[in-house]
């Protein structure tokens, strides 16, 4: 054998290239968890959603009110049909240039949803009161949440909440409709804000960024706490 140039001399081409052309096998792994490999995919992913709930829970979600007016309900009563709403820990912006969108999710299905996009319209409020928070988790067919909704919490036209309710701020917002997407069981609502503000508590008192909003957090209505200390 003779190296010259950077080239093998002596060698027939079989030795240069020394394989042939099989199909490689991936290894194989076995384990001793057999009920693990042997469970059913459906089983594996329910496990994986309850862990993922588990660990939602230890992080603090901001608590958001979602109210929407159904345009396509008919009534025979001079109030109108009372708005569908619901409460919400998913309210995020999404972006605020060059024009400012909110997004959240919802499960289908959803009467509020069906409202949004009957009106394309929808108003958000951070809620800073526990009862205005079980207020909108009241059982949608229960005996007087409909009455609830129509007098005692919101406006049946603009979807703001009323003064001295324990809203914080709110925003008014146009439904997105091709940028919300379905995943899953649910829907990604992404809304365009119009208009946005602080609620009052009374005609003459405004309400401001020093009233704390409502967090949830480890399955208890939370108060966001002092500032930790920067080195």
């Amino acid at each position: 054998m003779i190296l010259r140039h950077g080239i093998l001399r002596g060698l027939r081409p079989c030795q240069l290239y020394p394989y042939r052309r099989t199909r490689i096998q991936p290894p194989q792994f076995r384990s001793n968890n057999t009920s693990h490999t042997n469970a059913p995919a459906s089983q594996h992913a329910q496990s994986v959603a309850e862990n993922v709930r588990g660990l939602m829970r230890e992080i603090p979600h901001p608590l958001t009110v979602i109210v929407a007016q159904d345009t396509t309900t008919t009534t025979t009563t001079t109030t109108g049909a009372p708005p569908a709403g619901l409460l919400v820990s998913s309210f995020n912006t999404v972006t605020l240039h060059p024009t400012p969108y909110v997004s959240f999710n919802l499960k289908l299905p959803s009467s509020t949803y069906d409202a949004i996009k009957a009106s394309r319209t929808f108003t958000a409020s951070a809620v800073a009161d526990v009862q205005l928070a079980r207020d909108f988790l009241m059982d949608k067919t229960a005996e007087g949440y409909r009455e609830t909704m129509r007098s005692n919490v919101c406006d049946r036209r603009s979807g703001m909440l009323k003064p001295g309710r324990g809203a914080i701020w709110w925003m008014r917002c146009r439904w997105a409709e091709q940028k919300s997407q379905p995943v899953g069981d649910h829907v990604i609502v992404v809304g365009e804000v119009v208009g946005a503000g602080y609620y009052t508590r009374s005609l003459d008192e405004k309400v401001g960024a020093s009233d704390k909003p409502l967090i949830y957090s480890q399955g208890k209505y939370r108060n966001a706490g002092p500032p930790v200390a920067e080195e």
